[in-house]
């Protein structure tokens, strides 16, 4: 066989190999994800955990792959944004109010990249931003604390002192008058999101003031609530993930933000190039926030029918919940 006539099976080999390896044309490209942590990282069992999730769940539905960095310093947090763009990931994405003023930075640096901020609004002609109209849900779980309550007086402790735990000790506190307007409600801010042994203080406070519920709205400094319910044989309700292994018997439930259903959202919306800047606010319509699960030995059936009739009238705007009040 001649050299020429070898030289051309060869090639009608490699080429018959190539169009058998060929995508086909309806076939997704494998999507890049890179994620920036709110401070505290994954282990959180609360926002962070809830953003690895989503990112969990786009990979086990679209093939994605993705890399998260934990939150440190300013300039390795901006520096960690700009290496997955220059990488040309296709969503690059920050967890929390922290993370803001990082992407407000990098983002304009690279304006054919997708960024995303949760939990607070960016603007710029790249960046989506969601939030949350915490309030909504917040006002049921305060229902349901005064549902329980049986000594009359119930408690909340926020992480940071920020517009966001002031709108959920809003909406908790309107919820609780609304049920019952003799309950007196105890309040504070730990300072941060990051303090378990600082949660676990303000709560046994709060318990040792007389409050026999209190809702946790503190991020990892709330694991340190739960410690103190379990250890004063009290309740309280989560704003996070499922957190009633923790405490079985004293976390009643959760109020959490769907922070994974937000990050399923965004990829989608990259896969599917639609992806649009701008803000999206997130309630109970939306389903950006759900109710439970709950410990059924705790939360009876009525109760549950009552907070889903409310739910209801919320979404309809019967129910006005005032920000601030």
């Amino acid at each position: 066989m001649s050299a020429r006539k070898w030289f051309s099976i060869v090639i009608l080999f490699l080429v018959s190999l190539s169009a058998c390896v060929a995508p086909s044309p309806g076939e997704q490209r494998v999507l890049s994800v890179g994620m920036l942590l709110a401070r505290g990282g994954l282990g959180d069992r609360s926002f962070n955990d809830s953003a690895y999730a989503g990112l969990q769940e786009a990979q086990k539905q679209y093939k994605i792959r993705f890399e998260t960095v934990d939150f440190t310093s300013d300039e390795a947090n901006a520096q960690a944004l700009r290496r997955f763009a220059q990488q040309e990931y296709d969503l690059i994405i920050g967890v929390g109010f922290e993370c803001a003023s990082y992407i407000q930075t990098v983002a304009p640096e690279y304006p054919d990249r997708n960024f995303a901020i949760i939990d607070t609004v960016v603007e710029g002609t790249n960046i989506a931003s969601i939030v949350y109209r915490e309030q909504e849900g917040d006002f049921l779980m305060g229902v349901l604390a005064a549902m329980l309550t049986k000594s009359k007086t119930v408690g909340i402790i926020g992480g940071m002192d920020m517009d966001i735990t002031r709108r959920i000790e809003s909406g908790f506190k309107q919820g609780v008058v609304y049920k019952d307007n003799t309950i007196i409600v105890l309040s504070d801010m730990a300072g941060t999101f990051t303090d378990p042994e600082m949660g676990k203080t303000l709560a046994l406070a709060q318990y040792a003031a007389g409050a026999d519920i209190i809702y946790n709205a503190a991020g990892r400094t709330g694991l340190g609530i739960i410690e103190a319910a379990k250890e004063m044989g009290q309740l309280t309700i989560g704003t996070s993930g499922d957190q009633r292994y923790l405490a079985a018997g004293n976390v009643v439930g959760n109020r959490p933000k769907r922070v994974d259903t937000a990050v399923l959202t965004l990829v989608e919306e990259v896969r599917d190039n639609q992806f649009v800047a701008g803000t999206r606010s997130l309630g109970l319509k939306e389903e950006g926030l759900s109710l439970g699960p709950f410990d059924e030995a705790i939360v009876t059936k009525a109760m549950l029918r009552e907070l889903e009739q409310l739910k209801k009238q919320i979404i309809a705007g019967k129910i006005e919940i005032v920000i601030g009040e």
